[in-house]
């Protein structure tokens, strides 16, 4: 299981560090943590990786 990326919304969290995170921070959490605390929190939506073109579209009487 990876851990997902939040923002801080209210309290502070430790990360692996042991550094405080504040409000408006980012801290990594496994899911189980985050749901406990899921008023504190907003996940940060990670972009997917970008799909693979098929390549330019033919043209002409072959197709």
């Amino acid at each position: 299981m990876t851990n997902k990326s939040y923002t801080v919304l209210s309290g502070s969290f430790r990360d692996h560090n042991d550094a405080v995170i504040g409000v408006g921070g980012t801290v990594e959490l496994p899911d189980d943590v985050a749901v406990r605390f899921r008023n504190q929190l907003l996940e940060i939506k990670q972009k997917g990786a970008p799909t693979k073109s098929s390549g330019a579209a033919k043209e002409g009487p072959d197709v």
